[in-house]
């Protein structure tokens, strides 16, 4: 974990192609510093790296810096082929520097990732650290002061979900994860029941094919850990202070304090360790060129066969009841929209409308959701009524300002629009979005110049922007 993120250490250079875009990405090292140059349709731009991102087990991700704001680099390292493209960037027509780091994707990677806008996009601090002590025993501060059992949290010693949800923080990706209202992921304290902070909701629709991040999942559907009646949990395979020198003969005791008898015909005395026969490497569904360790304990030849509903969207462990139905509506509606079903985003919506007054009208996360759906399906104005709740709500969110922006212009409020895109320029330069949707706007307006400068003001802030360069050009 002291390793999740920090400075990018030396790794091959080599030069890849993007077969789709048929750009070409360039990984060198220029006076101590890792350098990505991407050249794509006549243009280069070339980004120092600030950081890089995973232990590097299974490999790792880049992130440039510009200003407080973190970018994903398209290319990434993988242990078992070297470099290739990142995740999610294989057929993209064009490739750029354009991906937010944010809040939620360094909740897994960062211990001290602390952001100062309300969107979790801007860093509040000069430096990101790797994940410490607190991630998994608590507040650390009364402890270093007097040393005691009493004044920090040991996982070994919690049961059920408390302990739990120590490690599923991390390692129960589901299919999303919807923070309670008035909350964000770092109010979960170690010992606390991680539900009352976030939820994680599945979406099992594809027989064998499982992302990387499903662990926990695979652990629970075991035999082993379903009749342990939750005595096997991941602290007793797994020692996060540390590797033992004979991992095979650890894992190994641990299985035969259990099966203490097996059967010489499938367990031959040369056969030493369980690991290969009853958790082998598996691929993954959202990364490619990585392997990880199967944890659903298994008899050779059995077939995974997940224990949700098809077509169901469930959460892993509910919410306190107040929130159980806006958590559920706002999981189906992200679902919906990533995996194109219109029957899960129709129920979403049902579950939206029938929320409480009170939810409908101050929760800001739904009535984003809800304008966003209104803004797809309706007139409008419903769009826009629901986009300034929002920005009353949160008034600093960069996002909800660009959202009430676009309702606005499909609305046909063009000036009002155009004040909503520039407040939320206003608030987070970084936002690539708000400034395409204000250049199309005066477009539309025949403001041809007013277009340029939008341009113009985003490369002031990114010079190497592709897509703004690209569009400088027309």
């Amino acid at each position: 974990m002291g390793r999740s993120i920090g400075p990018p250490e030396p790794l091959p250079s080599a030069q890849i192609t993007h077969e789709e875009s048929q750009s070409t990405i360039a990984v060198e090292f220029k006076n101590g510093r890792m350098i990505h140059r991407l050249v794509e349709r006549g243009l280069s731009a070339e980004y120092p790296i600030a950081y890089q991102i995973g232990s590097g087990r299974r490999g790792r991700t880049f992130a440039a810096q510009i200003g407080s704001y973190l970018l994903e680099s398209p290319v990434s390292w993988y242990r078992e082929r070297g470099w290739d493209v990142s995740p999610g960037y294989e057929k993209l027509q064009l490739i750029d520097f354009d991906r937010p780091v944010t809040d939620n994707c360094l909740f897994c990677h960062a211990g001290e990732a602390k952001f100062s806008d309300a969107d979790g996009r801007k860093l509040a601090a000069s430096n990101v650290n790797a994940i410490t002590c607190e991630r998994c025993h608590g507040p650390t501060e009364a402890h270093v002061q007097h040393p005691s059992a009493k004044n920090i949290v040991n996982p070994a010693k919690l049961d059920g979900p408390q302990r739990d949800g120590i490690c599923e923080q991390c390692h129960l990706e589901g299919e999303t994860r919807i923070v309670n209202p008035g909350k964000t992921m770092h109010d979960y304290r170690a010992g606390q029941r991680l539900e009352d902070t976030l939820v994680t909701y599945l979406y099992r629709q594809r027989g064998d094919e499982r992302p990387a991040v499903t662990q926990v999942e695979e652990l629970a559907a075991s035999r082993c850990a379903r009749a342990s009646g939750g005595k096997l949990w991941c602290g007793s395979c797994h020692d996060p202070h540390g590797q033992v020198a004979n991992r095979n003969q650890q894992i190994r005791e641990v299985c035969t304090a259990c099966h203490a008898t097996l059967s010489r015909a499938a367990h031959p005395a040369s056969q030493t360790e369980c690991v290969s026969c009853h958790m082998p490497a598996r691929s993954t569904s959202n990364i490619a060129h990585v392997a990880v360790t199967d944890h659903w304990i298994h008899r050779p030849n059995e077939v995974w066969k997940p224990t949700e509903t098809a077509d169901a969207v469930v959460a892993w462990r509910d919410p306190p009841d107040r929130f159980r139905q806006r958590d559920l509506a706002l999981a189906k509606l992200e679902i919906g929209n990533e995996q194109h079903v219109p029957a899960t985003i129709s129920e979403s919506v049902k579950l939206l409308q029938t929320l409480p007054a009170e939810q409908q009208t101050k929760d800001a996360d739904v009535l984003s959701n809800l304008q966003a759906i209104y803004l797809q399906t309706s007139s409008p104005q419903k769009a826009v009524a629901l986009s300034q709740w929002a920005t009353e709500v949160e008034p600093r969110s960069a996002t909800f300002a660009m959202n009430l922006g676009i309702a606005l212009k499909r609305a046909g409020e063009a000036a009002k629009a155009e004040q909503q895109l520039e407040r939320a320029i206003e608030l987070d330069p970084s936002l690539m979005q708000a400034y395409a949707e204000l250049a199309v706007l005066y477009d539309t307006e025949e403001r041809t110049e007013d277009a340029r400068k939008t341009i113009d003001r985003f490369l002031q802030w990114n010079p190497q922007s592709i897509q703004f360069r690209l569009a400088r050009r027309q």
